[in-house]
């Protein structure tokens, strides 16, 4: 893999409430997200709040601010469906438009994969992707994600029903064979 950007992960904060507001309710990401209806600055304060109080493990799930060095944010990485009994998760990432094709997508999903194994004893992390989202299926695989399935008709877009791509990233048993016993 060339050489990555620098990028850091970082916990949400309450200044990151509009950037939130505003991919949460942009109609792109919303196509991959099984948000139904648009979420309203005051849900949006509330998970934020959550966040700063819960864990991981009270609340399933955990995003971070992907930041471009010096601390200029640039979109959210997270952890959704959450489950310590099995050591997964799946992974959702969202990088604003004028960000893209920097590789700071992928410098994010590698730092958070090396942190959900090291931290969090993870077995494995998962992705659906859209058929036809080719960058998104690219970013996974130059981190080592494989395609394991393809789920047909499972999105709708624009009324169009699309397959999903199952992407998995089991982690090294013998990396994980430390950490479990």
């Amino acid at each position: 893999m060339r050489d990555l950007p620098q990028v850091r992960l970082r916990a949400l904060e309450m200044s990151d409430l509009d950037l939130l507001y505003e991919v949460e309710n942009d109609a792109q990401f919303s196509e991959c997200s099984t948000n139904l209806m648009p979420l309203s600055r005051g849900a949006m304060k509330h998970f934020i709040q959550q966040s700063l109080t819960l864990d991981i493990f009270a609340l399933r799930q955990l995003r971070f601010v992907i930041e471009k060095c010096p601390a200029t944010p640039v979109g959210f990485i997270d952890l959704v469906e959450f489950s310590p009994e099995h050591r997964r998760a799946e992974v959702g990432v969202a990088v604003l438009a004028q960000y893209r094709k920097q590789g700071l997508g992928t410098a994010a999903l590698q730092q958070l994969c090396d942190w959900a194994s090291r931290q969090l004893s993870m077995v494995q992390l998962y992705a659906y992707v859209q058929s036809e989202n080719i960058a998104s299926q690219r970013l996974f695989q130059k981190v080592g994600f494989r395609q394991t399935a393809v789920l047909p008709s499972w999105f709708i877009k624009g009324g169009v029903l699309q397959d999903a791509h199952v992407y998995q990233c089991v982690f090294e048993q013998s990396q994980l064979e430390k950490r479990l016993f």
